[in-house]
């Protein structure tokens, strides 16, 4: 199918290692993309931030078991700001103040501090996909980005209409696609959660192509 992209939106806890008004270090359990801009959000001591940045460098640094037994890899990443430039600058600044770990100095510009981890830290990013086979139930798509069986993920899809869809992806089946390199997978997606305008939007898509091919 051509000309039928998407993508998963994902968030991943993180932690602040130490801030400054030009980006920050950050534990997380995802390898981030150097040369990608993230979507970081800050919430604690009643006051929340959320400011994008570039990630600059990434590398694993240990790992820990999951709630299943599963192994979770953990990284270290840096990330530079990239809309300190706005208004966003009075609200960071107040957000190291309240956070910041007393005995550093008072001056901000240029110094990294060390900060008490706030309540929630997360970073947000997607994958892009492509679309291969679609029905009113669910998809077949390629990607990346591996997923496992059950895992669940808002997503959307454009369409070549132009108009966007929303809704949470069940993912079914999750298969390597042989001898593809760089390593792409055939992902299986159950729709969830679609609203009745999304749902009506996709039967007409859905109708669209089916004339095209008989």
């Amino acid at each position: 199918m051509e000309g039928v992209y998407g993508s998963v939106l994902f968030a991943s806890k993180a932690e602040i290692t130490n801030i400054s008004l030009g980006g920050a270090a950050i534990q997380v359990d995802t390898n981030l993309k150097i040369g990608k801009e993230y979507n970081i959000r800050l919430e604690g001591k009643n006051k929340h931030i959320e400011i994008k940045g570039i990630a600059v460098w990434s590398v694993l640094s240990g790992s820990q078991k999951g709630p299943h037994g599963d192994v979770i890899p953990i990284y270290h990443a840096g990330i530079e700001f990239s809309d300190v430039l706005t208004n966003r600058t009075a609200e960071l600044v107040d957000f190291i103040e309240t956070h910041k770990v007393k005995g550093t100095e008072d001056r901000l510009r240029g110094l990294r501090f060390k900060i008490h981890m706030p309540e929630k830290a997360t970073v947000d990013y997607s994958f892009g996909y492509r679309v291969k086979l679609i029905s009113l139930s669910g998809m077949l798509i390629e990607t990346m980005q591996i997923f496992k069986p059950e895992d669940r993920f808002p997503m959307e899809m454009a369409l070549k209409s132009g108009s966007v869809i929303r809704f949470t992806g069940r993912v079914a089946s999750c298969i390597e696609i042989a001898e593809k390199h760089p390593i792409h997978y055939d992902i299986g997606v159950e729709f969830k959660d679609m609203s009745d305008e999304d749902k009506m939007r996709l039967d007409e898509f859905i109708l669209s192509i089916s004339k095209k091919i008989s």
